[in-house]
């Protein structure tokens, strides 16, 4: 993708206008923030820990008022920023506490969000070191974005919309042991928060049509996009709205859109709601820790511009940091397993299952193809024009196609095993190996890609049978928490991904690739091709363990439900034993979801916000 983004002396400017809460830049200003990302992508030294919140700092000031609030929101991600204007709808006084700044201008391009990966507005995290997974990338650790601005990770991520299936919620309110987290019960929330525009035929009753977040279609990329959906319905798929009454089957991908805008939380929640004057907003603020006293939540502390400040709260503070950061302030706080606070000498507060249970999507890209079409070769400045117009390249997260949920045992009463995701031109590049932290070596092999003719799938693994923590590197907020999955901990998810490579192969022979003159590009795989032939399983196998990365739809460091000795919250996202603390993050989502979690986030996120709202009266 870099090497597409050339600039051009070639002038062009574009009045501003309006979209729903956003004015569009102008296009000169745009364009040079866009080269400027590009640049900086290139060359920042990611993030490692959390220094820059403490230059000049001194430990042994007492924090400094900041004031009393009924509400104090802890992160303006995709939960907080929405929990803090629901609140804040009414009179009453409301903190939303961010870590990181505004979300830039080019946020608003949904497809620029990788070059977000290597820039000051991501944490910067890794996981831990894997021996089964992320082989190919720099010491066996992959990268694991997260947003750090306004909106959080739906400032940057692929953009889809997808909430999940029934089976998902069903699911999650047995284990909990409520039935409002049912699908008939969260369903509402859902389409509260959405305002469809989609030009196809919907499942109308599953859709909402006057919420505050966008969702659409993008234009197809001609002649590819009516393709895949042909190649797919010849592999025995019908053609689906994949939000509606059943996902099985194919369709072009949903996103988060505004027009051309990226319709994250930034866009739709916290901007129509940043004028209001019961609400303020602190950004570039790290919050260290919940001050506890007698068992109940009374404020924060955080940091910002170098001094130590406290905020108090006279009803409740809500921890909507993530599902990394969330469980690292709670551990901070006090709550947490016992030995792992006992490890780092921080005093136990109320003993709790934080970082546990933590569960993720798989991605891998293992098939490439090559047309005999060339797309989008356009210059950078070519690009953003045809943004403004509303069409294609810019305008989708990823150069996203079309989706196919697949059940391996064609069981459509059940959940679906595998989610594949078509990413095309002009986004399959060389780059796609740097954008993932690949090793020299891999990114050598990947010079072979075409981003004006080549096209991928992304197989996405719903339900692994692994899970991982979330756990401390020290007491010190300076510190990044230790991120590991645990990825292919259990053998059955590298098994269910071979499987599903072997159908999704067979696509190959479908006449619309072969009337398209699709054809399988084979690229190296060093420590594979050497070793094991081509296609064989031990081939893939050592394939997926080179080339899958973390899918980055974390949840269950927090998890819900009724027992203190398996939970962190209750049902009502109430910290256990903690009065005025709740979590409003995918943290509380107990298993994970048939889909994306931005979608189920937003629908957590709502639901809270009337939950806290029916008891305070509001």
């Amino acid at each position: 993708m870099l090497s597409v983004m050339k600039a051009s002396i070639v002038s062009f400017s574009i009045a501003f206008f309006s979209i729903a809460h956003a004015i569009i830049p102008n296009f000169d200003d745009l364009y040079r923030e866009t080269e400027d990302l590009i640049k900086l992508s290139g060359t920042f030294q990611r993030l490692k820990n959390n220094d820059e919140y403490f230059v000049n700092f001194d430990d042994n000031k007492k924090p400094l008022d900041y004031g009393t609030f009924e509400y104090i929101v802890v992160g303006a991600g995709t939960a907080g920023g929405i929990v803090a204007n629901r609140l804040s709808e009414s009179n009453s006084k409301v903190l939303l506490v961010e870590a990181g700044p505004r979300d830039p201008d080019t946020t608003k391009v949904p497809a620029l969000g990788t070059f977000f990966f290597y820039t000051p507005w991501d944490w910067g995290y890794n996981i831990t070191k894997q021996d089964k997974i992320c082989l190919a990338t720099i010491d066996k650790r992959c990268i694991f974005p997260r947003g750090k601005m306004w909106g959080g990770t739906s400032s940057l991520n692929g953009n889809v919309y997808s909430r999940g299936t029934k089976w998902d919620y069903d699911t999650w309110a047995e284990i909990v042991g409520n039935p409002d987290w049912s699908y008939e019960n969260v369903l509402p929330y859902f389409k509260k928060a959405e305002t469809a525009r989609f030009k196809i035929d919907l499942d109308k009753s599953y859709h909402g049509f006057d919420g505050p977040q966008f969702t659409d279609l993008i234009e197809d990329t001609p002649g590819l996009t009516k393709m895949l959906l042909r190649a797919f319905k010849e592999r025995g798929s019908i053609e689906v709205d994949y939000n509606g009454r059943s996902p099985y089957g194919v369709s072009r991908v949903q996103n988060f859109l505004d027009r051309n805008v990226r319709a994250g939380t930034a866009h739709s929640y916290i901007r129509p709601a940043a004028g209001r004057p019961n609400l303020l907003i602190s950004d570039n603020s790290l919050v260290t820790k919940v001050i506890i006293a007698n068992d109940r939540a009374v404020g924060i502390e955080f940091v910002k511009n170098g001094k130590l400040y406290f905020a108090q709260s006279s009803k409740e503070v809500i921890l909507a940091a993530g599902a990394i950061n969330t469980p690292q302030i709670l551990m901070l706080s006090g709550i947490g397993p016992s030995e792992e606070l006992k490890k780092h000498g921080i005093k136990l507060v109320k003993a709790l299952p934080v970082g546990q249970n933590l569960q993720d999507h798989v991605s891998v890209f293992p098939l490439f193809f090559r047309t005999n079409h060339t797309y989008y070769n356009l210059i950078l400045k070519e690009q953003l024009k045809s943004w403004y117009e509303n069409r294609r390249p810019l305008t989708g997260g990823w150069g996203i196609q079309v989706v196919n949920f697949r059940n391996l045992k064609n069981d459509r009463s059940s959940k679906p095993d595998i989610e594949f995701i078509t990413v095309g031109p002009p986004f399959l590049s060389s780059t796609i190996a740097t954008a993932n932290g690949f090793n020299e070596e891999y990114t050598s092999a990947y010079q072979i890609l075409n981003q004006y003719t080549d096209f991928t799938f992304d197989v996405v693994l719903l339900h692994p049978e692994s899970k991982g923590e979330v756990t401390l590197q020290s007491k010190d907020p300076r510190d990044y928490p230790l991120i590991n999955p645990n990825y292919f901990a259990a053998e059955k998810d590298l098994e269910t991904i071979y499987q599903s490579i072997k159908w999704l192969l067979e696509i190959k022979n479908t006449e619309a690739f072969k009337n398209f003159k699709a054809e399988r590009l084979l690229v190296a795989m060093p420590g594979c091709d050497e070793n094991y032939k081509t296609d064989s399983r031990n081939w893939w196998y050592c394939v997926i363990k080179h080339l899958a990365f973390p899918g980055s739809h974390v949840t269950g460091s927090a998890i819900m439900g009724t027992c203190p000795s398996n939970s962190v919250t209750n049902p009502e996202l109430k910290v256990h034993g903690i009065r005025g603390l709740r979590i409003a993050d995918a943290s509380v989502i107990p298993v994970t979801i048939s889909g994306h979690t931005t979608a189920p986030t937003v629908m957590v996120a709502e639901k809270v916000s009337d939950l806290i709202k029916a008891e305070h009266g509001q």
